[in-house]
C-alpha cells in the first residue's frame, strides 16, 4: 500500500513556488498525496518565520493536523532553518527537519524513518542549485500560470528581516536553466510566468545559454527580452523588487517588451528616512520617489504595489506620518501593510525604542485606510475601459469567475462558459474596495 502525505504551506510566493515542487519531488517517488491531513501517513509542514511566533504556530498546527495514522512529521521551510536542532527539543513528535534548499532529498530522508534506519534527520545545509536539478524537466503537472525561481537569498540584511539568515546570500541561477523550466513550462500549457526572487531585480546569472555564449552575466532586463521571446508566453511578471536595484534598463524593458506587464511591487517600508537608515535599506524617500517618476516617465503605463511596515523602533507620530504622505503621493494600486515584527538574530530585535503593540495597531489602521482609499479610486479609474484578464479562480455565486489583470486588481465576471485558465477582455462596468466587475467581449 502507498503512504500518503498531507502538506501544509506557509507565507510567501517562495514557498508555494516550493511547495509545489516538493509535491511533485514525493509524487514521482510513489507518495500518494492526500488533502485530508487525518487520513495521511506523512505530515509536511513548509514554514515562514517572517512574522512573529511563527514556531509556535507550527508547533500548534502539528497537533491540530496529526492522527494515529501519523508515521512522520517532516518540518521544512525557514522556521527550520532558523530553529534546527531545537525543534526536535521543542517537539517530540517531529522526525525529519528540513531547510528550503534541500527538499529534493525529503523523499530519501521519510523512507530512512519508515524503515526503522533513523528516527530523528536535520539537513538545513545550503546547496545552492541541486534543488533545481533535481526538479527541472521532472514534473509536466502544470498550470496555466506558473512561478519560475530565478534568484533566491539577500545579500541586503535589512535590519528587521531574517531571510538572509534563513535563505542563505544572494546567489542567481544560470539563464540557460530558466529558460529552459519556462520552456517546458509553455509547453505544457503555462501562458503566464511569474519569475521569483527575494530580490528579483539584482538578478545576476551566468548566461550559459547556447545561442549566445557564457561570455557575461546577465541582468534582469536581459533574461526578461530573452523569456518574451518564447512562443506561447502570453503574461510575464516578476516579483519582489528592491528600490535600490531598479535600473533604467529595467524600465526600458517594460516599455519594449509587450508580454512584461505594466506593473511591479517596489517595496519602500517606510516613508521617513531616519527609519528607512536604520532599517538599513539603502535609499531616501526622493530618491524612492525618483525612481517611480522615471519609471512612469519612461513607461507611462506604469503602476506599482508597495509593503510598508509600521511601528519600526523609535518610530515617531513624525516618522509614520512621512510614511502616510507617501502613500498619498503614490497612491498605490495595491499595497500591503504590517506591524513590526520582532524577529530573534535581526539588528532591530536588538534596538531600544520598541513601539508598543497597541500604538502599532493604531498606526496600521491609519495607514491601511489611507491606502485602501487609494485603491478604491484606482479600481474605480476603469471603469468605462477594457482589461486584459487572466482568469484563475471560481466566485462564490454560480458561473462566477475571478481574474486578475496587469496590475493585479481582482476582476468578476459572470459567464456560462468555464473561465478558469483563460485570458479574455473584460469591459469594466463598476468597483468596490477589493474588486471590479464586468462583462465579457
Amino acid at each position: 500500500m502507498q503512504e500518503t502525505f498531507y502538506i501544509k504551506v506557509y507565507g510567501c510566493q517562495m514557498n508555494v513556488y516550493d511547495a509545489k515542487n516538493i509535491i511533485g519531488t514525493m509524487e514521482r517517488h510513489g507518495f500518494v498525496r492526500t488533502i485530508d491531513p487525518k487520513s495521511a501517513d506523512i505530515l509536511i509542514l513548509y514554514t515562514c518565520n517572517i512574522r512573529e511566533n511563527a514556531a509556535r504556530k507550527v508547533f500548534s498546527a502539528i497537533g491540530m493536523l496529526k492522527s494515529n495514522r501519523t508515521k512522520v512529521v517532516a518540518i521544512g521551510g525557514c522556521v527550520a532553518q532558523a530553529e534546527k536542532e531545537e525543534i526536535f527539543k521543542k517537539s517530540k513528535i517531529v522526525n525529519i527537519v528540513f531547510g528550503p534548499h534541500v527538499y529534493h532529498k525529503l523523499p530519501d530522508y521519510i523512507h530512512l524513518i519508515l524503515n526503522g534506519e533513523q528516527s530523528k534527520i536535520i539537513d538545513v545545509s545550503i546547496e545552492k542549485f541541486n534543488k533545481f536539478k533535481e526538479t527541472q524537466d521532472k514534473n509536466n503537472n502544470v498550470s496555466f500560470s506558473e512561478f519560475v525561481t530565478i534568484q533566491e537569498g539577500c545579500d541586503n540584511f535589512c535590519s528587521y528581516c531574517v531571510v538572509p539568515y534563513t535563505r542563505g546570500r544572494e546567489y542567481s541561477r544560470a539563464a540557460k536553466d530558466i529558460i529552459l523550466d519556462i520552456k517546458r513550462l509553455i509547453a505544457n500549457g503555462t501562458k503566464e510566468i511569474i519569475l521569483l526572487g527575494q530580490n528579483v531585480n539584482s538578478y545576476n546569472g551566468e548566461a550559459a545559454y547556447i545561442n549566445i555564449g557564457a561570455s557575461s552575466n546577465w541582468k534582469l532586463d536581459r533574461l526578461l527580452y530573452e523569456i518574451a521571446g518564447i512562443d506561447g508566453i502570453k503574461r510575464l511578471r516578476y516579483t519582489t523588487s528592491h528600490p535600490k536595484d531598479m535600473t533604467v534598463d529595467l524600465m526600458m524593458a517594460h516599455a519594449k517588451i509587450t508580454v512584461l506587464a505594466p506593473f511591479a511591487h517596489v517595496p519602500i517600508q517606510s516613508g521617513s528616512d531616519r527609519i528607512l537608515k536604520l532599517m538599513n535599506r539603502g535609499y531616501t524617500a526622493i530618491e524612492y520617489l525618483d525612481k517611480l517618476k522615471t519609471f512612469q516617465t519612461v513607461c507611462p503605463s506604469m503602476q506599482f504595489s508597495s509593503d510598508f511596515i509600521v511601528g519600526f523602533p523609535t518610530e515617531t507620530l513624525e516618522d509614520f506620518g512621512a510614511t502616510v504622505q507617501i502613500a498619498n503621493v503614490v497612491k498605490y494600486t495595491v499595497s500591503y501593510a504590517f506591524k513590526y515584527s520582532r524577529r530573534d538574530s535581526t539588528l532591530a530585535s536588538k534596538m531600544d525604542g520598541q513601539i508598543p503593540e497597541h500604538e502599532k495597531e493604531s498606526r496600521l489602521e491609519v495607514l491601511q485606510n489611507s491606502l485602501s482609499q487609494h485603491q478604491i479610486s484606482r479600481n474605480n479609474s476603469l471603469i468605462g475601459q477594457v482589461q486584459w484578464v487572466l482568469f484563475d479562480k471560481c466566485g462564490k455565486r454560480k458561473n462566477q469567475y475571478i481574474g486578475k489583470n496587469a496590475y493585479m486588481q481582482s476582476v468578476v465576471v459572470e459567464c456560462e462558459t468555464n473561465l478558469i485558465g483563460e485570458f479574455k477582455d473584460i469591459l469594466i462596468e463598476s468597483a468596490g474596495m477589493n474588486s471590479v466587475y464586468g462583462k465579457v467581449l
